[in-house]
């Protein structure tokens, strides 16, 4: 009996070209744990929670990064990091889960790598987009930081990582609420009282624009 309706990759299984092998799954699979780790040490770093307030500068707050002490940030620079942060974070686990189901189904192709490496990008800047817009319309501009509870803006940040496509969907929506909307292009809309008459002579000439 014929297995004509077999996929093509099941009838042919040693064609993997476009495929990522073996060697590059590994290299993948370490290169995201590595980020990962990295991205939860960064956000715990800068937790706004966990710092050490200057002395005689409570809007700054020192941080120990990567065994460096020596140096300060603004608690709303620390806000923008920790959101930015919380949307990496978010971005990876969206990676995570994409590129082990792809390997898990043997269908990991280079085509999809660029994306897979982009999402905590992606979930770094839509996180730090939403703290602007959620900070612009919840907060009045004389609220201080301290105010605000970094829990509260690393989830929100965390979850645009994660679901980017609904966040962005979320924001088109805010979009459409402050701006006028795009009016449709029509190319045939004419008015009335201005369109142009055919002509009414069977001897013109719809080409050359002249009577014969």
């Amino acid at each position: 009996m014929s297995k004509t309706n077999e996929p093509a990759a099941q009838r042919a299984p040693g064609n993997r070209e476009g495929f990522v092998p073996r060697a590059g799954i590994i290299a993948f699979t370490c290169g995201l744990l590595l980020l990962a780790a990295l991205t939860l040490y960064s956000l715990w770093a800068f937790w706004p929670l966990g710092l050490e307030i200057v002395a005689g500068n409570p809007e700054r707050r020192r941080v120990s990064y990567l065994g460096l002490t020596d140096f300060t940030v603004s608690t709303e620079g620390i806000y923008f990091v920790t959101v930015a942060l919380a949307g990496a974070l978010g971005g990876v686990v969206h990676t995570l889960r994409s590129f082990s189901m792809y390997v898990g189904t043997r269908q990991l192709r280079w085509s999809w790598v660029p994306f897979n490496l982009l999402l905590p990008v992606v979930g770094g800047l839509g996180g730090t987009l939403f703290y602007l817009v959620f900070r612009a319309g919840l907060f009045s501009s004389s609220t201080s930081t301290s105010d605000a509870s970094p829990f509260g803006v690393a989830a929100i940040a965390a979850l645009v990582g994660l679901f980017s496509e609904q966040a962005v969907e979320k924001l088109r929506q805010i979009a459409r609420q402050v701006f006028t909307e795009v009016p449709k292009y029509q190319p045939d809309h004419y008015d009335a009282a201005t369109r142009p008459e055919p002509p009414t002579d069977t001897s013109y000439d719809a080409a050359s624009g002249a009577q014969h």
